[in-house]
């Protein structure tokens, strides 16, 4: 079985069946516990984390959200493929993760750590979303669609990103996506910017 090895660096500039089957892959991720009964899906709001992967078929989907505080929102799908569904509190941004045949790259070089650096401030503020780049800014209580592909593997933000992607029976590994949250990734900025600091002082 055809394997590709995680580089563990993702520069964010930058389940089901087959696609063939015609199926729109929502992964939910909520701020809360949540149940889905058909094509509605009830939140009861508390600050535990829960994420469910929920296949649905149909030419038009209209997915219902209602919380337990009174709040209902509704979102059509139209097109098959795979979404994200964030109903957590804080809005989550990623993208693509990058698998590849080559080893663990060395340390990360001044220039690359401040293009990392820049390209997550930006997204954090929602600039470089792209859906050409495969990069993603989903505010609160918003849906997505990350990926044609209804099999695309999508990762929440309190889950590892996995080192293997196994190809599938057509032998193409699906696209996998991860998230964070805006807060996650301000903290990582500031990890970011302290080695920044470090490399100056040797420079």
């Amino acid at each position: 079985m055809q394997k590709h090895k995680l580089i563990p660096v993702i520069l964010l500039a930058g389940s089901l069946a087959a696609c063939s089957g015609g199926h729109k892959n929502v992964m939910i991720v909520a701020s809360g516990s949540f149940t889905v009964n058909g094509n509605t899906i009830t939140v009861d709001p508390s600050l535990t984390h829960n994420e469910q992967e929920t296949a649905f078929s149909g030419d038009k989907v209209t997915i219902t959200v209602k919380t337990t505080s009174g709040t209902t929102k509704t979102f059509d799908l139209t097109d098959n493929g795979s979404y994200l569904l964030n109903l957590q509190n804080d809005t989550l941004i990623g993208g693509i993760v990058n698998y590849g045949s080559t080893e663990r790259p060395g340390s990360i070089g001044a220039d690359q750590l401040n293009h990392i650096i820049d390209s997550t401030k930006q997204l954090i503020a929602g600039q470089n979303a792209s859906d050409e780049k495969k990069t993603y800014f989903v505010p609160p209580f918003t849906i997505k669609k990350v990926s044609a592909q209804d099999n695309a593997k999508i990762i929440g933000s309190f889950n590892g990103i996995p080192h293997d992607n196994d190809a599938d029976g057509s032998g193409k590994a699906p696209e996998v996506y991860k998230f964070f949250t805006t807060k996650q990734k301000r903290e990582k900025i500031e990890e970011l910017e302290k080695e920044q600091q470090k490399l100056k002082s040797v420079g």
